[in-house]
């Protein structure tokens, strides 16, 4: 049944009040990419609500503190003290905002596929109580067609048209945590309206939000786009791996040759190898890819040869070690006790999404060594049915060998080198420490 918009304003008048301030923004999904954008928001003078389905994480953000290791608390006390932003797992309010930006995860299923129910979700309940002449905005990741085909016949099921009783766009975040140059404000917004007057609506929030705005034809190019800079990184991280095995053949440093090519002044852009990709962009986006080349019968075979490499790393790992472990030691894997350093996917960070160290654990306990591990930020972690702690760095000569997985600032270098009999060194961390128990990748 058609349920006609009762809300005097038109696009225009919506633009006047996101230009002035007036509008109410929502950000549905307070996470890694949502809970900046609220930030941002709320800096900018926006009143601005979040909305998230956990009550915990709504009642961290309500009380000042961060549910995110990358973001500040001042930077939430502050907006919460100024009145600017608030958390609530209750839907209902998205009747009294005039812009909402949903920021839910994409991940995948246990298949491998892309997992959107999170979208679904999100866009169904907007669609419950959404206001008339409000934009909606997707910023998740997702392939192509995603907004087009999960957003728009939510929003339109209510019988409204796009473009004219409600607004709807596609601008995809492009969140770094913990990246200390680049945040919200000066990374370039991508924006793609279902209808060029949604375009410009869409791009009217984000001129007040960041220093660059681009608009492009559709929201498929913005979704394209976000999904060929995920796999770029990924193609080329798993090209620097597939060179940093044959180093190992040769005998090589792979840094060093990574380093001398890098001296080219053009043509060359430097990636570095590692023990795995981790993340929630980086592993996950081009397998959204190959399953949209697969709808349209087109297998990307790059996209899958990557994949393959990327997902040895961990498993070189461990048979790196067990080389050293012969060589140095003249004992093999099992019964070896093993310290991991570092197990979230990215330093200074306490995000184990996609995590290799997870694999590495699980791998050496295949082979019959004694893993433990060592995270200042991460005090516990289950790894299959064990429970693991993390231990300091106090007993760190009674183990055989250390695996530097991922160089937290925090982390007591000096020590660790002291005190290790062998120490593998996944991310060229300590390299410029000239210490003879430290092997590099």
């Amino acid at each position: 049944m058609l349920v006609a918009p009762t809300r005097s304003r038109d696009a225009t008048a919506l633009q006047r009040r996101i230009r002035s301030r007036q509008a109410r923004i929502g950000i549905v999904g307070l996470g890694y990419a949502g809970l900046p954008l609220a930030l941002e928001c709320a800096k900018a003078g926006y009143s601005t609500l979040g909305l998230d389905v956990d009550e915990a994480k709504v009642s961290q953000i309500n009380a000042g503190t961060s549910p995110v290791s990358s973001i500040e608390q001042s930077a939430i006390r502050a907006a919460v003290a100024a009145g600017l932003l608030q958390a609530t797992a209750d839907f209902r309010p998205i009747d009294s905002l005039d812009c909402i930006v949903v920021c839910v995860p994409t991940p995948l299923t246990t298949q491998n596929l892309p997992d959107t129910r999170y979208v679904e979700a999100a866009m169904r309940a907007i669609a419950d109580n959404l206001a008339p002449q409000s934009l909606v905005v997707l910023q998740s990741s997702s392939y192509p067609g995603s907004t087009r085909e999960l957003a728009l016949p939510a929003l339109e099921s209510r019988g409204w048209r796009v473009g004219c009783d409600f607004y709807l766009a596609y601008a995809p975040e492009r969140v770094d945590p913990g990246n200390r140059r680049y945040g919200v404000r000066n990374t370039p917004k991508l924006v793609g309206g279902i209808t060029p007057t949604c375009a410009k609506v869409a791009c009217s929030l984000f001129e007040q939000l960041v220093e660059t705005v681009v608009p492009v034809r559709s929201p498929e190019v913005a979704e394209l786009a976000k999904l060929v800079e995920n796999t770029f990184r990924f193609i080329n991280i798993s090209f620097v791996n597939e060179v940093a095995l044959l180093c190992d053949r040769l005998g090589l440093n792979v840094w060093e040759v990574i380093g001398a090519a890098s001296t080219k002044p053009f043509a060359f852009l430097p990636h570095y190898p590692g023990p795995g990709v981790g993340g929630d962009c980086i592993p996950v986006m081009p397998l959204y890819l190959e399953w949209c080349a697969a709808r349209e019968e087109l297998p990307l075979k790059m996209v899958a040869a990557a994949r393959a490499v990327n997902q040895r790393m961990p498993e070189f790992v461990v048979e790196k070690l067990a080389r050293l472990l012969r060589a140095r030691q003249a004992r093999s894997l099992e019964g070896a006790r093993v310290l991991i350093v570092g197990v979230s996917y990215k330093p200074d960070l306490a995000d184990l999404r996609n995590a290799p160290s997870l694999q590495i654990l699980s791998l050496l306990q295949e082979h019959g060594a004694n893993p433990s591990y060592h995270d200042p930020l991460v005090p516990t972690l289950l790894v299959g049915d064990a429970a693991l702690t993390s231990t300091g760095l106090d007993t760190v000569a009674d183990y055989d060998a250390v695996v530097l997985v991922t160089p937290h600032r925090s982390i007591d270098y000096d020590r660790l080198i002291a005190r290790s009999r062998l120490i593998l060194d996944t991310q060229n961390a300590l390299a410029n420490r000239g210490a003879s128990n430290v092997v590099h990748l």
